[in-house]
This record gives C-alpha cells, sequence and structure tokens, in this order.
C-alpha cells in the first residue's frame, strides 16, 4: 500500500510504501481497547460543554473572575548582563534535605568513601 501522509516535523506531505499487515497494524495503534473511552470528548470537557461549565461554577460558587484577580504578579527578575527584565520559562522546585548530605559507605568495610 502507497499512502500520503504529512510530516509533523517538515510539515510537508510524503508518500510511504508499507505492506497490507503493517497498514492495518499503523491504523489499529489508533483504536482504543474494547471499554475504554476518550476523556477529552467526555462530559464537562467536551467542547461544547461551556453552558454546563458555567452552571457548575454558579452551583460551586466559584467566580474565575474573582480569582484571576486575586492573583499577584510576580516581581521581575533583572539581567545580569544587561539590566532588563527577563521573562521565567520554566520553574523547578529542588527538593528540600533535611539534614546534611549522605555520605557515600563502602559496602564490603562499612567505612565512608572519601
Amino acid at each position: 500500500m502507497t499512502f500520503r501522509y504529512q510530516n509533523a516535523k517538515s510539515k510537508l506531505t510524503e508518500l510511504r510504501t508499507v505492506s497490507g499487515a503493517t497498514l492495518l497494524w499503523l491504523i489499529l495503534q489508533h483504536v482504543l481497547p474494547k471499554g475504554f473511552r476518550r476523556a477529552r470528548n467526555f462530559g464537562f470537557l467536551h467542547p461544547n460543554s461551556k453552558r454546563l461549565i458555567g452552571l457548575l461554577h454558579y452551583l460551586l460558587g466559584f467566580d474565575p473572575q474573582r480569582v484571576l484577580a486575586s492573583l499577584t504578579q510576580r516581581p521581575w527578575v533583572s539581567c545580569p548582563c544587561c539590566g532588563g527584565a527577563m521573562k521565567i520559562a520554566r520553574t523547578r522546585s529542588i527538593p528540600s534535605l533535611c539534614g546534611p548530605p549522605p555520605v557515600p559507605i563502602d559496602v564490603r568495610t562499612g567505612t565512608p568513601v572519601m
């Protein structure tokens, strides 16, 4: 079988030739097992359920505008080179350690390794 597809990286249309069994295997990768349901199109997560989300906000007493107004702005961080404002692209939490770092111990002798 020969079929056309759009390459996700280059956005170009390409041709691919595979056997019939390989084509069926590629198609069946997108079929969910029996009893599973696509979650993004179910319930209040469905794209057409804006009224339901509004009703849930009302019933739960949630006001998104009030929550957004209560968020405080982060203080800006200045660049050490030019002094301009830097954007925070990603934050990472470093796990806090209680006490000093562990000392490696030799398993055979039971003494600390330096």
